[in-house]
């Protein structure tokens, strides 16, 4: 899948999310059913151990239970509502989806590295950042040695693109 701009703004209904990012949080939802299906045996055995208005091991294992549920239902959303990309199909000339930015900071000549990528998939401390946030939406369409002004909180920052490839999650 070739993201052009105007397929790109054509999938902002739904959330983008990486390939890798997809097949993440769908072994988290397999592994979170099989935490839950051991908390329901919990549950059924503290159950068995009398009154329950004052068992602690019923009420923990119901909490785990509610806990396990809550987290499905997130999860759940988000693999029935993002849009999977291949961004081995994307081409990384311009920044894009997927892509692993260099950029110099022209005022303090430092080189920061950032990889664009879904909602879900942002880590501030791998420097993953969303595709819709400010400076990723930024990012977005910009060439190697492009220079470009980012505001944010009334302070402004320069940048110059050094170079862009596809990022790779293995």
């Amino acid at each position: 899948m070739i993201l052009t701009k105007n397929q790109y703004n054509s999938t902002m209904n739904k959330d983008l999310i990486t390939k890798y990012g997809y097949e993440k949080i769908v072994k988290e939802f397999k592994d979170l059913l099989k935490e839950k299906s051991f908390w329901v045996k919990e549950k059924e055995i503290a159950a068995q151990l009398g009154d329950r208005s004052e068992n602690a091991e019923y009420i923990a294992a119901k909490e785990q239970i509610r806990n396990c549920d809550k987290r499905l239902r997130f999860l759940d959303k988000i693999i029935n509502n993002s849009e999977v990309v291949d961004i081995s199909l994307i081409p990384h000339i311009k920044v894009n989806f997927g892509s692993k930015v260099v950029l110099e900071d022209l005022d303090t000549n430092e080189e920061k590295t950032f990889i664009i990528v879904g909602t879900f998939e942002v880590d501030i401390n791998e420097n993953k950042i969303s595709n819709k946030s400010p400076f990723g939406r930024a990012l977005l369409g910009k060439k190697i040695d492009e220079e470009f002004e980012f505001e944010i909180n009334n302070e402004v920052y320069e940048y110059r693109v050094i170079s862009i490839q596809e990022y790779n999650f293995e």
